[in-house]
């Protein structure tokens, strides 16, 4: 049986990306709740442009920050979108901190796609987002009954402190330990141009 072409399956992958896209666009536009379709049209293209980073990196460059931003302008596209048209309840000023918790979801994704195993210099940033996010969420919809600001000033010169002393540990033992060691992207080989790219040229 002949080899599928590597175009053939980035081709796949395109129309399978615009297809979702496009389903949910209807989705959210057909929505009884959505009042005001313009509403949601700068959160799709929030998923449009991540949609293309995601595209690109499976496809071609295997770049674990066009990733990042993948993961995290789809994610956060989806959630403004459905705040936007009304689909899920309160507005968009209460959700915002959940695209905190995406970014940390996303660096992570990111650090597992370029290493292939799981390291504390990308899980403990990822999880410091996680946390930030969810503490931010008990803010924007008043669980915690003291003002953002108050709480920042109290606590932002500790956070601050304990950020740089992170990442002074951090430069003080990567070069011992492989764990903290985060390499440069552009010192990766890109021997593999995408998961369907051509391993060689035949010609």
């Amino acid at each position: 049986m002949k080899k599928r072409s590597p175009k053939f399956y980035n081709t796949i992958l395109a129309l399978g990306m615009l297809m979702i896209i496009a389903g949910f666009l209807m989705f959210v536009l057909f929505s009884e709740t959505a009042e005001n379709s313009t509403a949601v049209l700068w959160p799709v293209l929030l998923m449009v442009c991540g949609a293309v980073f995601l595209y690109f990196t499976m496809s071609f460059t295997n770049n674990s920050f066009q990733l990042f931003l993948g993961l995290l302008l789809t994610s956060s596209g989806i959630l403004f979108s459905l705040c936007r048209s009304g689909i899920i309840p309160y507005r968009l000023q209460e959700w915002w901190p959940v695209s905190v918790v995406f970014a940390g979801f996303s660096l992570f994704a990111s650090g597992y796609y370029k290493h292939r195993k799981i390291l504390f210099a990308y899980t403990f940033p990822s999880l410091t987002l996680v946390v930030l996010g969810t503490l931010f969420l008990f803010f924007s919809f008043h669980v915690v009954h003291v003002s953002l600001r108050s709480f920042v000033a109290l606590t932002g010169p500790f956070l601050l402190i304990a950020a740089g002393l992170f990442l002074v540990f951090l430069f003080l033992f990567q070069k011992r330990h492989s764990s903290f060691h985060i390499e440069d992207e552009s010192d990766e080989i890109d021997d593999d141009a995408g998961i369907f790219s051509e391993q060689g040229d035949n010609r």
